[in-house]
């Protein structure tokens, strides 16, 4: 199972309503990190997951954004007056000494763990639904946890979008994950192409890029990321024009056939504008980006168990 990671923004929410139609609950479960006050779009993308048989994580104690620390909010907010369905994440960090009560009480419930693991961490993971550590995990620790999420930050995030290569390795975790752990992990996750370094807005674009995802079988399976910058003019003015430089390059690249990318609804909407020669914004880029990267994972796991 894969368990991407977003944070709560428009643009990811928008990305997780429309791949929620695609028949991907077999092998999706996405992980959300709220970081506004204003629950509407969390609400509205959690029902259309449902709608979708997928019941996704919500982490409740939020490290970022204008709910840190605050899960008790979230929670109760959540809950008043519908019936959504979601597996409530709680988050154990340093200055946190354990699963509070009132975490507990809620029924099920995963563990994100963001520091080393202790005797406290082993216990608590035994009752926890899913316990996320990260993926370099020495395997004498990882076989005293229960139900392990292996999970890794890989984007290989830069301060200018000029300083993007052509192209930068991702994982290979999607290809051992449970590998030789099958009964005790059950499943892998990331921060897709947004990374975990969080910020409330970007600045301003001097160079627009386009990361897109692509799984290279003469590469061993591994994830790579290709970068496609547009003009620099020294300004973060024409971002349209500067979209429609980039994305010359990746249908140039689409069309030859020379990067083996999945042909993904995502990949289809930056077809489509090109065709129509539109700029729908930043955010629609990077929410086409997040889309593409989550379908790519679910066909590498889709045809690894001939489903």
């Amino acid at each position: 199972m894969y368990y991407p990671i977003l944070r709560g923004k428009l643009n990811e929410f928008l990305a997780l309503r429309e791949l929620a139609s695609l028949s991907l609950q077999n092998h999706f479960c996405p992980v959300i990190e709220p970081v506004r006050e204003d629950l509407s779009a969390l609400r509205r993308a959690v029902l259309e997951l449902n709608t979708n048989n997928i019941k996704p994580l919500i982490i409740i104690n939020p490290v970022i954004g204008e709910f840190k620390g605050q899960f008790s909010n979230i929670t109760d907010s959540l809950n008043h007056g519908s019936d959504l369905q979601y597996i409530p994440c709680f988050i154990l960090h340093d200055s946190i000494d354990g699963v509070p009560s009132e975490v507990k009480a809620l029924g099920e419930y995963a563990l994100f763990v963001t520091r080393g693991i202790d005797q406290q961490v082993i216990q608590e993971s035994k009752e926890a639904v899913l316990t996320f550590v990260n993926h370099d995990i020495s395997p004498n620790v990882l076989i005293l946890l229960n139900n392990v999420v292996l999970c890794g930050d890989f984007f290989r995030s830069q301060l200018r979008n000029a300083d993007y290569p052509e192209e930068s390795s991702f994982s290979a975790l999607h290809t051992y994950y449970n590998k030789p752990y099958q009964n005790l992990v059950v499943g892998f996750s990331d921060y897709t192409i947004t990374g975990q370094d969080f910020s409330e807005s970007g600045g301003p674009a001097y160079v627009v890029t386009i990361h897109v995802s692509y799984i290279d079988p003469k590469r061993f399976n591994e994830m790579f990321i290709r970068h496609y910058l547009s003009y620099e003019d020294g300004t973060p003015a024409q971002p349209g024009a500067k979209f429609l430089s980039a994305l010359q390059l990746l249908i140039k690249d689409i069309e030859t056939g020379s990067v083996p990318f999945v042909k993904t609804t995502a990949l289809s909407e930056f077809i489509t504008l090109n065709i129509k020669r539109h700029f729908p914004g930043l955010g629609q880029v990077k929410k086409i980006c997040i889309k593409h990267h989550i379908e790519t994972l679910i066909d590498y796991l889709n045809n690894e168990k001939g489903s």
